[in-house]
């Protein structure tokens, strides 16, 4: 007999740091979908962003062991971080196939990303590929972008948004921010002096 296919989704992004709304979007999505495995993957550089991530690769991958703890249902994919130049999506899924032939892969975006989705390097590729998981706020009207063979997954998130960029000007100019990091986290960018007014670029 066949073994059914598991359904994992991945979640790509900087995670710099990983903040308690990556948490909350990976929730959401597992329960909404009813997914085996969530699987963040750490981008060595994002291709729509123009300049690298500020922590080093070991420090945030680090930060995401932390932040996931226990949890069962969470995991991390940390192939992106040995490549050299962007990380494309593409790329990491034509990897996934090959490492997990028996899943049903999906790839889990925020509505921030879904404007963009059509500039995608290779996503009329992509698109036959895997699902996006769009995780939505209550009352979000979703636009669908026009590209054949799209398949959107809507999943709803009530946390407030919390980007990235605002915990680390927070964190830059010697503000709290206890409420938007989970505690191990926040604890190991202290320790290291991640993110500081004082602190130069990081390194793995």
């Amino acid at each position: 007999m066949e073994r059914p296919r598991r359904r994992i989704a991945f979640f790509g992004g900087s995670f710099d740091p990983v903040h308690l709304g990556h948490l909350a979007m990976a929730r959401a999505a597992a329960e909404g979908l009813g997914l085996h495995r969530v699987c963040f993957v750490p981008a060595a550089r994002n291709p729509v962003k123009s300049e690298g991530p500020v922590a080093g690769g070991g420090h945030r991958l680090e930060m995401l062991r932390l932040a996931i703890g226990g949890d069962p249902r969470f995991g991390i994919w940390d192939a992106e971080l040995e490549r050299d130049g962007p990380s494309y999506t593409l790329h990491s899924v034509e990897h996934i196939e090959r490492v997990y032939p028996n899943c049903h892969p999906f790839w889990i975006i925020g509505t921030d990303q879904l404007e963009g989705l059509p500039r995608w390097y290779g996503v009329q590729k992509l698109v036959t590929k895997v699902g996006f998981i769009l995780v939505t706020r209550p009352g979000y009207q979703l636009h669908w972008p026009c590209i054949p063979g799209l398949y959107l997954y809507p999943v709803e998130n009530p946390l407030l948004p919390i980007s990235s960029t605002e915990v680390r000007k927070r964190l830059q100019a010697g503000r709290d921010a206890a409420g938007l990091l989970p505690p191990p986290v926040l604890a190991y960018i202290q320790r290291h002096q991640l993110y500081s007014p004082e602190a130069q670029e990081t390194i793995s």
